[in-house]
């Protein structure tokens, strides 16, 4: 990146220097040559918004050097498809749009400041449009990009010669979704040294296609430190391979419990600090009769954080020292408290939505169970004010508690859509009424955290260091 920024840094300078010869002298000392383009390129970088930067790089030819690379760190090389079906005339317009959009991103000014890239060429099921021809040169100006780390692929076949060319990159992150290929030929060879690699297949072409020969060519020993799949053919690679010494995040689906596999790949991540348990929308789970019964003692001696199903929390806690317990699937309460009773360990964070009625003494149990807990999450069903009043008072005061988080309702006003403005309001309300219990129960609370409304909305309170008091710290409009 270094010889990027001398060359842009140089053509700037050569910029400013033609705005002195063609503006008066005073001209020149109340515009753009009194501050140095290094030090404008380090302004430049300070603005997230690509409006911004737009502007910025439409002032003048100078600015434009500088500041049109940074709207490019992140680039798609094809443009969106068109609203109508890809036929006759529109597929040459849109294969020489996709060709000029390369062109572009090819150009000297531009191709150093790439850093992030995503191949997402139009469904297969466009039969009249050439996209290999396409992916090809894409894939041939890939080489073309120096400072290239992030490559995203979707819908695309991995040729040799593909794979090829993403043997000479310096990728640190790679993310496939629904890739194919052949590359039985390529086992043989070391992996990519990727540090964080993404696979996103659907559960028919997970089926139907051996992935393990493709996830080989990504998945380094050495060098992967977070692994995201959809696809249980992960497992056999972590299990093929020796230990995955850096390995610090795993994603999986749930039916990877079933493999045979399983516990010789988790004995190959000993340093796995992070395990996420995917399952499909409607949460269905394998028999338990198919799936491991139990982990080896010390086998995750990291293992601090687990996100997935209530059911498998236990198991995890058994081999590590969890932290933090994410439930992703609404649970009924009494599964809920045996399952806390069985982790065994000093949770500190608890997030779940319940399923089904809430009782008055949930928050006395939870914290029974949990004494150490210092985050605490409800994120459904919302309660009213008078049921939330209802749980503080059953409950004893908790010094170890920082954060508390639950969804509230809002009035029932009859509508069928109620204004988020209107929704906050209620969720004000519902502070005003249970702010004491609050203060009692959590004398010690940094943060509450009020859900409310269907898109994830919140108010939020903090303390306030100087007067201990829970401040509003976010506004409502």
């Amino acid at each position: 990146m270094k010889n990027h920024f001398v060359q842009v840094v140089d053509r700037a300078r050569q910029g400013f220097k033609r705005t002195r010869s063609t503006g008066s002298e005073s001209e020149t000392q109340s515009h753009l040559d009194l501050v140095p383009p290094e030090l404008w390129l380090q302004i430049f970088a300070y603005l997230s918004s690509h409006v911004d930067l737009k502007a910025v790089s439409l002032t003048c030819i100078s600015f434009r050097q500088l500041a049109q690379p940074l709207l490019f760190t992140r680039i798609y090389t094809h443009p969106p498809p068109p609203t109508l079906a890809l036929r006759g005339i529109q597929t040459t317009k849109y294969r020489r749009r996709t060709t000029q959009r390369l062109d572009f991103f090819l150009s000297p000014l531009i191709a150093p400041a790439v850093r992030e890239c995503w191949i997402d060429p139009p469904s297969a099921e466009e039969e009249d449009l050439p996209t290999d021809v396409l992916i090809d040169a894409i894939f041939d100006g890939l080489r073309k990009l120096p400072n290239l780390k992030v490559l995203g692929c979707r819908s695309i076949r991995l040729a040799s010669k593909r794979l090829e060319v993403l043997r000479c990159l310096s990728l640190t992150t790679l993310t496939l979704e629904s890739c194919l290929s052949d590359v039985t030929q390529h086992t043989h060879l070391p992996a990519l040294s990727l540090s964080s690699a993404t696979f996103r297949y659907h559960e028919a072409v997970s089926r139907d296609a051996s992935l393990s020969p493709l996830f080989s060519f990504f998945l380094s020993p050495r060098h992967l430190q977070r692994l995201a799949s959809t696809s249980t053919e992960v497992i056999p690679v972590l299990a093929r391979r020796r230990s995955f010494t850096r390995l610090l995040q795993l994603e999986i689906p749930v039916e990877c419990l079933t493999s045979t596999s399983f516990i010789s790949a988790l004995s190959h991540c000993p340093s796995l600090e992070r395990i996420t348990l995917l399952t499909d929308a409607e949460g269905h789970l394998p028999s338990r009769s198919s799936t491991v019964s139990a982990i080896p003692k010390n086998t995750l001696p990291n293992l601090k954080f687990y996100r997935g199903p209530r059911n498998f929390a236990a198991l995890f806690a058994s081999t590590g020292r969890l932290q933090t317990v994410e439930l992703s699937i609404p649970v009924k309460v009494h599964r809920l408290l045996r399952t806390l009773g069985q982790l065994k360990s000093a949770v500190d964070f608890l997030s779940f939505r319940v399923d089904g009625d809430i009782p008055k003494t949930l928050l006395e149990s939870i914290h029974t169970l949990l004494p150490s807990l210092r985050t605490l999450s409800i994120n459904d069903p919302p309660v009213s004010p008078l049921t939330l009043h209802t749980l503080l008072e059953e409950t004893t005061p908790r010094n170890t508690t920082r954060v508390f988080r639950m969804r509230v309702e809002g009035r029932d006003r009859y509508n069928l859509w109620v204004p988020p403005v209107e929704d906050a309001v209620d969720a004000l309300d519902c502070y005003k009424k249970i702010r004491s219990d609050i203060e009692r129960v959590y004398p010690n609370l940094s943060t509450l955290k009020l859900l409310y409304g269907v898109e994830g909305a919140s108010v939020v309170w903090r303390r306030n260091a100087g007067t201990g008091q829970l401040v509003q710290a976010t506004a409502v409009h």
